[in-house]
């Protein structure tokens, strides 16, 4: 059996970045944090990379409706970037996909609806974003299968 990596969600924002990781197999995602974007992020980043074995690492795009990129996307963008050099200098080996994010959020808040979720817990933002990664980390497993 090949050595199995996980995939690593990343719901990108200026305030706060969601992260969400596969299973082994690659079938099921998990929300697992929500991290302020500030200084340490990209080395926060890359210890969850190496702790948790992960071989690709998807990061949600915000295109626009139109399909075009914006301030947030060029933003995301940016971050894949700063974040494949710091992966190179400390020569972990894992792929950066980017992945069109539309509607994830709004998925997210919907889901969280479903599920029952106090509106008083669904107003906290890292909730959201910890989701959203989720979202987009599912979006991208469930269309490689």
């Amino acid at each position: 059996m090949p050595d199995m990596k996980r995939v690593l969600g990343i719901d990108f924002g200026l305030k706060r970045v969601g992260i969400a990781v596969s299973d082994p197999m690659g079938i099921i995602a998990q929300g697992i944090d929500t991290i302020p974007n500030d200084g340490e992020l990209i080395g926060k980043v890359v210890d969850i990379v190496k702790k948790m074995s992960v071989g690709k690492i998807v990061v949600g795009k915000p295109l626009k409706l139109s399909g075009e990129a914006g301030d947030s996307a060029v933003a995301a963008a940016k971050f894949a970037e700063r974040l494949k050099d710091k992966l190179s200098r400390e020569s972990v080996d894992a792929e950066i996909v980017e992945w069109d994010e539309r509607f994830t959020t709004t998925i997210a808040q919907r889901t969280q609806i479903e599920l029952g979720i106090k509106k008083k817990d669904r107003q906290k933002k890292g909730n959201l974003d910890r989701m959203a990664s989720q979202v987009i980390l599912q979006s991208y497993l469930d269309s490689h299968r």
